[in-house]
């Protein structure tokens, strides 16, 4: 078009978010950001217009949080901007959007005024965007700006006039391709870009001969270098002299023929507060196949305002007295107001079951627990004995801690009275005699939580007192045996969570000599007991673990379940009523049991000293409660142990027994040696086990001590008095 100056118009900018970038943001949010509402510098990026029927798009990716060398494709141009991102929906509404875009428009008019931008015109095309996530529903609600600044006359046009016109013959052609090398189109480009080179500038000065269309680029601090005024066509009659013809060139977003982009009207202003031009030739660079396209480019001969001395500045502060700025984007129905966007649909339901799960432990390092390693629970791998009450409200609250793998061993099928007090089982599970549990409840974990690695093994524990009734038996026995002692080995905690007293010796026994962690659970009818077992004894082959020996002071080993007891465990069904081989308990007693049991072991993942710390009063780093700095979650108790009747609570801690049946260094070197076997011994004979110890040779001392102490007595002719009140006493402790 030719003829007489008509108002210059412009394409609106528009956005583009992709989906990696709302995600990088809630994962920043959460791990970074926090409860800060700071500006946080992005980038976004910007290519020529491609296509006829939409403009190109400023996008921004996950990327856009690494800096303007993090997307280095060919073509693209980095632009600056700054996201505010509000931590609610009411703070979002109540933002002073006014402000923020007198703020942009400061910054922008600081930089042309101080050359800034002539050295970076990037920062001619600043931008931001409030925004709000709704991270529970992974839904975002955001504005985006593209502050252009006011001039104090609109421009105008004279002429607009398609490249292939404008330099006929091969001049065209000459001037795109010095265009596209401007933009890092040239051969050799892709390499560059490779090697993580920074996006060109989205503008350039190009120079054109007067002869042939030779045409090369500049930057736009070489506006004086390149001719000036005089070259551009900026002199009082608009014709450039004989010398070479200097052209602004944009790559330029717009799609509307003869209409260029939004970002030429803050280059238009610089041009007029900078270079003092009045009139300006414009290169607009439209794409097709990823070249200059001479046809759809075209070169706009644009009038400026002449701008009054002082214009733009407030007592000689040129940011403080910066012009006014516009460049909201609309939303979808074409209204000056914010864009949602709910990716929620875009995500996998196991995706976002995922990400909700991670929220409250994410959420719980912000101010509780700043120093909480979510990557401990995540990974731990957990292997649950016994799928029953306990199992079930351990399973549960691991979910809820985070971790990911959960393996289930139990021989026992779902009973009719199982579901109303075990969580992980329905009505149907009990039907055709009842699926077996530990199956049953991995199942029912991966439809809580699809994410968790969870499975399911159907073994019965072998236990002292419970012989072999044949060979076959004894051979499945010793199958079983070597069975748990890998599930042991592959696992980093173990739950034991059985019925019986005997059911536990095996287990406990495994984890001592593979030092894993092992946590207890038992109850009665209103009272329970939750404790950590104490690291192996020092003699173990594999040796404690770095720090254990300054952790627990020589001779205050923690002990484990059976550290209390001077008898083996036995048979603890023989001779007992309905009543006694059941586990009867108040209603709410496992699930506040297996609870404690789960923060135990969080409280020990997150402890430096792991398996060996030491338990609160016991001494050594982390006892009296000394750790609690070191330790996210706290010192750790060694046994808890509580009363519903009373609704009590006490943390108590127990030394290790060095005759204990099942960690005793006498027991692990047993079972080191021998294996399988010993164990298929002590199913035939739990007598064993406290010949191994010695605890036979304790009983035969403190019977030993009560005949002496009743010859005492008939000797003296006492009747019970003091002395045998000191035996019996003695006894009893």
């Amino acid at each position: 078009m030719a003829g007489s100056a008509e108002l210059l118009k412009f394409c609106a900018m528009e956005s583009c978010v992709d989906p990696s970038f709302w995600s990088g943001l809630a994962s920043r949010k959460l791990d970074e950001y926090q409860l800060s509402e700071a500006p946080v510098e992005i980038t976004g990026y910007l290519t020529a217009s491609r296509h006829t029927e939409v403009p190109s798009q400023l996008l921004l990716t996950g990327s856009s949080f690494e800096g303007p060398g993090a997307r280095s494709s060919q073509g693209s141009h980095a632009l600056p901007g700054r996201l505010v991102n509000f931590n609610t929906q009411e703070n979002f509404a109540r933002a002073d959007a006014k402000g923020q875009m007198r703020e942009a428009a400061a910054r922008i008019w600081a930089d042309i005024r101080s050359g800034a931008a002539e050295a970076d015109p990037s920062l001619l095309s600043r931008f931001f965007v409030l925004a709000f996530g709704d991270l529970k529903r992974y839904d975002f609600t955001y504005w985006f700006a593209f502050p252009a600044l006011k001039p104090p006359a609109p421009f105008t046009q004279l002429a607009c006039t398609p490249l292939s016109e404008w330099a006929p013959g091969g001049a065209a052609e000459r001037i795109a391709a010095a265009a596209d090398a401007w933009r890092g189109l040239s051969p050799g480009a892709a390499a560059a870009a490779a090697a993580g080179s920074l996006p060109p500038p989205p503008f350039c000065l190009l120079s054109v001969a007067a002869a042939g269309g030779e045409a090369r680029a500049l930057p736009l601090a070489e506006w004086e270098a390149g001719g000036g005024a005089a070259a551009a066509g900026a002199g009082p009659d608009g014709a450039a002299g004989a010398g070479p013809r200097l052209l602004v060139c944009m790559s330029d977003p717009s799609h509307l023929a003869s209409v260029p982009g939004w970002p030429l009207r803050n280059l238009l202003l610089l041009a007029a507060a900078r270079w003092r031009a009045r009139r300006l030739s414009v290169l607009c660079v439209r794409d097709a196949r990823g070249r200059c396209d001479a046809a759809r480019s075209f070169v706009v001969d644009v009038n400026l305002p002449e701008l009054p001395d002082g214009w733009g500045d407030a007592a000689g502060d040129a940011a403080a007295g910066a012009p006014d700025a516009v460049g909201w984007e609309t939303n979808v129905v074409g209204r000056l107001a914010p864009r949602r966007v709910d990716l929620s649909n875009l995500m996998s339901p196991a995706a976002l079951a995922e990400q909700a799960v991670d929220l409250n432990l994410r959420l719980m390092r912000w101010r509780a627990a700043p120093s909480l390693d979510i990557a401990a629970l995540a990974s731990a791998r957990c292997l649950l004995l016994g799928a029953g009450t306990l199992g079930c409200a351990v399973a549960r609250t691991l979910l809820a801690w985070g971790v990911r793998g959960v393996t289930f061993v139990d021989c026992g099928r779902v009973a009719f009275s199982n579901p109303v007090r075990q969580s992980l089982f329905v009505f149907n599970d009990c039907l055709g005699g009842g699926l077996p549990k530990a199956p049953a409840a991995a199942e029912a974990l991966r439809a809580v939580f699809p994410s968790v690695s969870s499975k399911g093994v159907t073994m019965r524990i072998p236990m002292p007192g419970h012989p072999p009734e044949n060979a076959a038996a004894a051979a499945a026995a010793e199958a079983d045996v070597r069975a748990l002692d890998e599930l042991i080995s592959d696992h980093d905690a173990v739950f034991l969570l059985t019925d019986s007293r005997e059911s536990r010796w095996l287990p406990t026994m495994l984890a001592a000599a593979r030092r894993k962690v092992a946590i207890t659970a038992a109850l009665g009818f209103d009272g329970f007991v939750v404790m950590r077992h104490g690291a192996p004894p020092a003699g173990d082959a594999a040796g404690p673990s770095a720090g254990a020996d300054a952790a627990v002071p020589a001779g205050r080993r923690l002990g484990c379940y059976f550290c209390n007891d001077v008898v083996a465990p036995a048979n603890s069904a023989v001779d007992r009523t309905l009543d006694q081989q059941c586990t009867v308990a108040r209603p709410g007693l496992a699930p506040i049991a297996g609870a404690l049991a789960v923060e135990l072991l969080a409280a020990l993942l997150q402890h430096p000293a792991g398996v060996d710390a030491p338990a609160p009063g016991a001494g050594g780093a982390g006892g009296g409660g000394g750790g609690e700095g070191e330790a996210a979650l706290g010192p750790v108790p060694h046994q808890i142990r509580g009363q519903l009747s009373g609704f009590s609570q006490v943390c108590m801690t127990g030394a290790a027994f060095s005759q204990c049946t099942a960690c005793s260094e006498a027991v692990l070197s047993e079972w080191r040696a021998r294996g399988p076997a010993f164990v298929l011994e002590a199913m035939a004979s739990p007598g064993a086990l406290e010949e191994l110890t010695g605890l036979s040779q304790l009983h035969a001392a403190a019977a030993a001590a009560e005949e002496a102490a009743e010859a005492a007595a008939a000797a003296t002719g006492a009747d019970g008095g003091g002395g045998d009140e000191e035996g019996e006493d003695w006894l009893e402790l």
